[in-house]
């Protein structure tokens, strides 16, 4: 499913109401869904990406046949995803105009081979604005100093710049899986955050950020002091 002309969606709806009509009458009981999946975090850090969307279960045979409209809550229809002749697999490109929040894929018809109706799923996908996290130390005697970078991507440049935001520094002793807090911070309107602490021993350390309304959060690479 690409970006889609309002023709080309009302085409799609005018299938799935062609295949409702030779459909078997309303007291036909329906025993079988039709289950869309699609990624629900999805990360806007780009002009344009493709994610997959996939129809299960008997809408993806025979001929069957599904649709779901995608939903804002406030901007309403933001496109769709539609299956016909049996497919089973569809595109969703993603452009960085497109709308963040959390949307709904809204069901709006599907049926088996053989035009009897069938129940649908409503999954959702949350989209939002990438971040990047930089980490930087260095240590002098037994004081490490820990400098984060809070970044987002701009959809005016394609390219990120630096912002203030909220985050932490973690660390994780050598040896363990475990990343543990050691700093709530803000970063300044430069994006940058500074800590500097007492401790001997070497350890592991990264500076992540927090998901806000508009992004996603983010993790820097490890840096060892």
């Amino acid at each position: 499913m690409r970006t889609k002309t309002t023709a080309a969606v009302t085409a799609a709806v005018l299938m799935l109401a062609a295949a409702a009509f030779a459909a078997p009458s309303a007291n036909a009981e329906t025993t079988a869904t039709c289950n869309l999946t699609a990624p629900y975090r999805v990360v806007i850090g780009q002009p344009y990406k493709e994610f997959k969307l996939y129809a299960s279960s008997v809408c993806s045979l025979n001929g069957g046949s599904s649709g779901w409209d995608l939903i804002h809550p406030s901007q309403g229809s933001q496109g769709g995803a539609y299956f016909f002749g049996g497919s089973a697999q569809e595109s969703w490109d993603v452009y960085d105009f497109h709308t963040i929040g959390l949307h709904t894929w809204r069901p709006s018809g599907a049926f088996d081979g053989a035009s009897n109706p069938l129940t649908q799923n409503a999954p959702q996908s949350d989209i939002r604005l990438a971040t990047a996290a930089w980490i930087s130390s260095k240590r002098t005697s037994d004081v490490v100093t820990l400098t984060g970078t809070s970044l987002l991507y701009s959809t005016g440049s394609d390219s990120y710049f630096k912002r203030s935001a909220q985050g932490a520094f973690q660390f994780k002793e050598r040896g363990t899986t475990t990343w543990k807090g050691l700093k709530a911070v803000t970063t300044n309107s430069a994006g940058v955050a500074t800590m500097s602490y007492r401790y001997s021993k070497t350890r592991d350390y990264r500076f992540v950020l927090y998901t806000t309304p508009v992004s996603w959060d983010q993790a820097s690479a490890t840096t060892t002091r």
